[in-house]
This record gives C-alpha cells, sequence and structure tokens, in this order.
C-alpha cells in the first residue's frame, strides 16, 4: 500500500488519531513524499492542514503553539502551559478532518514522544504524517494498526539518471567517455536523490577531467553517518566563490527547514553588502542567481506546500549546526 492508502483507511476506534511515519536516510526523499501527500487532492475537503518543521531540538509547546498559529492564522498569540495548549486544540481540532505533517523528529525518549501523540489525540478524524531518519522514532510513534512507511535508496541507475538530467548529459559531445566517468558518480550518492541532483548540478559545465577529479575525489574516502553533511553537499560547498559563501553562511541565522519570502532573502543579502559587484548586471540580478544556485545544489528549494504564499523558498539545509560544519 502506498501513504494515501494507508492514510486514508479507517480508523476503527473513533476515539484516536492515525499516526503514519515516514521513514529512511537524509536525501532520500521523505519531506518530498510528505509535500505529495500534503497536496494531494484526497485531502482538499479536509478543514485543516498544517505544516510543522520539528528538527532536532524538540519543543512540545511550539509544536502546539505552531499548528494553532496555522490553524488560526496570523496574529494569533502563543500559550504558555501545555494545558492551555491542549485545550485550544481540542476546541480548534475535535470532529474536523485535520493532517498534519511534522517533518523530521529526531527526539528518541519515549516520554517525550507519547506527550506529542497524547496533544494531537484530538480524535479520529485527525491524521499525522511524520517523517523521521530513525526507525526506532517511526515505530515508537505508530498508532495502533499503523507501520511505518520505509523508503528504500534508489539503485545507481536510477541516480545516474537523475545526475544527466541535471548536469545537461544528453548535449555533451564526449558522452561516450563521460558515461562511464558518470556512473562511477552515481555509485557514490549511496542511493539518495537529493545527493544525485546536487552532484549532477556540480557537473554541469565541467569538461571530462573535472569529472574523474571529482570521481578520484578524496572526500568519498571520509568517514560518513546518517548524521553528518553528505559528501556530495561538501564538494558543492567547496565550488562556491567567496561572496556565494557568505550569502550561504548567512542563511545560518535561520533554522532548517525555515520558510522565507525569495525578494526579503535577496534584500537582506543586498543591504548587507553580500552580492558580488558588477558592471553588468544589478545587485537584485546577481541575487537572483545566486538563488538558482543554491537551489541547484539543493540548500534551498522552492515550497511546494498549495498553504505557502508564492515565492517561498524552504531552507533545506540552514541552521548554524549544518552551516558551520561546512564552513569550518
Amino acid at each position: 500500500m502506498n501513504v494515501l492508502s494507508l492514510l486514508s483507511t479507517s480508523n476503527n476506534n473513533k476515539e484516536h488519531i492515525t499516526v503514519l511515519p515516514i521513514c529512511g536516510l537524509g536525501g532520500i526523499g521523505k519531506s518530498t513524499l510528505a509535500q505529495l501527500v500534503f497536496n494531494d487532492t484526497q485531502f482538499k475537503d479536509y478543514n485543516h492542514r498544517v505544516w510543522v518543521y520539528v528538527s532536532q531540538v524538540f519543543d512540545l509547546k511550539k509544536i502546539g503553539n505552531s499548528i494553532i498559529s496555522q490553524v488560526l492564522g496570523k496574529g494569533s498569540q502563543n500559550l504558555d502551559t501545555r494545558e492551555l495548549i491542549d485545550q485550544r486544540l481540542k476546541d480548534l481540532l475535535q470532529d474536523k478532518k485535520t493532517l498534519i505533517v511534522l517533518d523530521d523528529i529526531w527526539e528518541t525518549d519515549n516520554f517525550q514522544l507519547d506527550q506529542l501523540k497524547l496533544m494531537l489525540n484530538v480524535g479520529s478524524k485527525m491524521k499525522v504524517l511524520v517523517t523521521t531518519r530513525s526507525k526506532d522514532i517511526a515505530r515508537k510513534m505508530c498508532t495502533v494498526g499503523v507501520q511505518p512507511y520505509l523508503l528504500d535508496p534508489l539503485d545507481n541507475d536510477m541516480c545516474w539518471r537523475i545526475i544527466k538530467q541535471n548536469s545537461g548529459f544528453e548535449s555533451r559531445v564526449d558522452k561516450g567517455q563521460a558515461e562511464p566517468v558518470g556512473q562511477i558518480i552515481a555509485r557514490k550518492c549511496g542511493g539518495l536523490p537529493l545527493a544525485s541532483q546536487a552532484l549532477g548540478f556540480l557537473l554541469s559545465g565541467m569538461d571530462l577531467s573535472d569529472w574523474k577529479a571529482m570521481c578520484n575525489n578524496d572526500i568519498w574516502d571520509e568517514p560518513f553517518s546518517d548524521s553528518t553533511v553528505l559528501p556530495s553537499l561538501k564538494l558543492t560547498y567547496n565550488t562556491l566563490t567567496p561572496y556565494l559563501r557568505l550569502c550561504f553562511a548567512y542563511c545560518g541565522i535561520f533554522p532548517k527547514g525555515h520558510n522565507i519570502n525569495k525578494d526579503d532573502l535577496i534584500h537582506q543579502w543586498i543591504a548587507l553588502g553580500f552580492i558580488e559587484p558588477s558592471n553588468n548586471f544589478s545587485a537584485i540580478q546577481l541575487a537572483e542567481k545566486y538563488i538558482r544556485q543554491f537551489m541547484g545544489m539543493s540548500f534551498l528549494q522552492h515550497s511546494k506546500l498549495r498553504t505557502e504564499l508564492p515565492k517561498t523558498l524552504i531552507l533545506v539545509y540552514g541552521g548554524s549546526i549544518y552551516v558551520n560544519s561546512l564552513v569550518h
């Protein structure tokens, strides 16, 4: 069964919510899949759809207040106690068809996770989709009768297809020589779509010698775990110009998953002098180019949520911890 089918399965217990976790490695596409579900027409008649980016800093009150503010709209005040939050959620969501996505949960404490489910348990019309890297967290968050949805890595051929698509491979005159090198690079992606996309963007415009140099880069020999920065993203960072690195470092003041208006980000970069002076292009034109580069490198992406305003960007890899791990 797919995620939509699992979520639409009727809940036999009319007093309890349905919680379905999506589990997989970082960069495997958990949030992308959750976005597709969030926007699916199956939920168009729901009273409320809410997206909360949880991250490594787990805060129950922050999660509760975020849900309340999205349901009520801008201007709602944060509530100070769990009791007030629980009651407000019950008042707002009880007997209302609601879909909530809790994106990127890292919290492992059983008590905290149980409290989260308790806070959201306002009836069977509540559907909660969770994304996490941890199978243990996924098992703990599942409600009765639900199993985690596990995302498996892509095979090497699929990674190579993504690299070709993002690198402009079909327009190369040396495809015959570049293909075996590219296939080796694809095997270094670890089956991750995000790594494949970033490497494809980085390879675009490079000659064959650069492809071979990337294939033999020492970075592939460095220890890697699911809690560290992908080697492919380290490679893309190393290619940034000083001005691009300034703009990227500035993104560290925002948390990972933060939504920001593209024009606001551009104006902030310009005001801080982070855009390289040019006689041929305006600062805004160059900043737009920076945005496109960061999106190609998978540092930024357009928000795909229909509840967001146009020009909304999401920091895929923001936050001071992540930025520092690349900069240093």
